[in-house]
């Protein structure tokens, strides 16, 4: 999860002000991790008949904002607060760290559509 949110920092960075790439990065990351989700939920309700079905209009709201807030909160606490250090870690990688890492994310990103 570091690599992807260095690799997605990286693509962003000359598209705005210091801070906004890597908060966009967490959001990319928010919103892949969070259809990733849904994604094996439908696929075990599908085919297993495993899901929990709300009754009322708060109880949706409570089952899908709960998941979503988690992997956005973790995100924050997780990522951003330690750019730097990611940033460090991932900068100085060899050409065939950073083909095989491309690689990686690439097919997790064809994986996740």
């Amino acid at each position: 999860m570091e690599y992807l949110f260095y690799r997605l920092w990286q693509l962003l960075i000359g598209k705005s002000e210091e801070d906004m790439p890597p908060f966009g990065s967490i959001i990319i990351i928010w919103l892949l991790i969070v259809l990733n989700i849904r994604t094996i939920e439908l696929l075990l309700n599908h085919f297993f008949d495993f899901a929990y079905t709300p009754r009322g209009e708060n109880e949706i709201i409570l089952y899908s904002l709960i998941p979503i807030s988690i992997v956005l909160i973790f995100n924050i606490f997780y990522l951003f607060r330690r750019r730097t250090k990611i940033k460090l870690k991932y900068e100085n990688e060899s050409e065939l760290k950073k083909k095989v890492g491309n690689i990686v994310l690439f097919t997790y990103g064809v994986l996740s559509i």
